[in-house]
């Protein structure tokens, strides 16, 4: 009796064994047969060249031969809108079934957040496959100038550059360690860009920057460290960075002295995590979204991407979507009070 008993237990183990593998074969089967011989559009909401363009052209390229049934990726330029319109291809207009990727910019996320109330603009419902790395912000000060940290510059003025006066921009940001932390700052906007920027301190017309992607100056300006002429002053996020470049600096949310202003910091730094992200519609049908996270993620992972965009200069440090999609869900579960200061503050002079 005891013989039958255990034999029988283990015939239906087996059996529920063979069952699930077979349900999975078949997901995997009926994904496979979807794709083969099919197209799948890259959506990228920026024009050609640039990072962004890249990143969008070679990690599509390197998802086919991980998307099951290996289709054919094709990449295609979408600007418009700070990547608004490539996100709302992907999640409106296109079919939803999984053949429409969207390469697309942080601000797809945070404008409906933090954004202008008054242009309506909308979150748009999207399944998030992956993040390609960070791009966290730093600000950076001439060793010569009167605040020598940030500490200092709570109590000595420091000249700051910007291309212009909108929330929108990195002079949002500015606000935010004027009015939330307390640096004592004198904004020059007008400049046409970052590049433009760092020429100006060079001459020594302002002498600071903020808003703009940590390792692109440490790549862009190996003298100002090598020659001690100018140090990072702060950065976006909480995690201490490995570069030695950056040791002189601590996040700004470090900094913070109440809940509140850590919240309203921490809102903003969001965004700097998820800084390369790719989506498709979330209404894609679950098995595909499942199979395009899993190319995305082996794709990232490949030894031959890695090689390919790091040689250009573009950091590789993945995230998955699943924890891509709880980082979105957390900014937009952002306290309503929080949302609103942040804004207010942004806007602010």
């Amino acid at each position: 009796m005891l013989k039958r008993i255990i034999a029988a237990s283990t015939c239906t183990v087996l059996l529920t064994l063979s069952a699930g593998a077979s349900a999975q074969t078949a997901d995997d089967k009926k994904v496979a047969d979807f794709y083969k011989g099919n197209t799948v559009y890259v959506i990228i909401g920026s024009g050609a060249g640039g990072s962004f363009d890249l990143i969008g052209r070679t990690v599509g390229k390197y998802m086919a031969k991980y998307i099951p049934g290996n289709p054919t990726v094709v990449p295609q330029n979408l600007p418009g809108a700070g990547g608004y319109t490539a996100g709302a291809r992907v999640s409106v207009t296109a079919a939803q079934d999984g053949t429409s990727i969207g390469a697309i910019q942080p601000a797809v996320i945070m404008d409906p957040v933090l954004g202008d109330p008054a242009q309506g603009i909308k979150r748009l419902n999207l399944a998030y496959l992956g993040n390609v790395a960070p791009n966290i912000e730093g600000c950076f000060m001439r060793t010569d100038a009167p605040a020598k940290s940030f500490e200092g510059s709570m109590n000595t003025e420091v000249v700051m550059g910007a291309t212009n006066t909108t929330a929108g921009s990195a002079y949002g940001y500015l606000m935010l360690l004027r009015h939330i932390l307390g640096v004592k700052m004198k904004v020059v906007a007008g400049y046409v860009s970052t590049t433009e920027i760092m020429l100006a301190m060079d001459r020594n017309e302002v002498q600071a920057i903020c808003g703009i992607g940590y390792q692109s100056v440490i790549s862009a300006k190996p003298d100002w460290f090598a020659n001690d002429i100018v140090r990072a002053f702060t950065y976006q996020g909480s995690k201490v960075l490995p570069e030695k470049e950056m040791a002189s600096a601590k996040p700004a949310v470090s900094y913070a002295k109440t809940d509140e202003q850590r919240q309203i910091m921490n809102l903003y730094d969001r965004q700097g995590e998820f800084g390369r992200p790719f989506v498709t519609g979330a209404t894609v049908p679950p098995e595909r979204i499942k199979a395009l996270r899993a190319a995305f993620m082996s794709a990232v992972n490949d030894p031959e991407l890695r090689k390919e965009l790091t040689t250009r200069g573009i950091d590789v440090d993945p995230m998955d979507g699943e924890n891509v999609q709880k980082l979105v869900e957390a900014v937009y579960a952002t306290p309503e009070a929080i949302v609103e200061k942040t804004r207010t503050v942004m806007n602010s002079k």
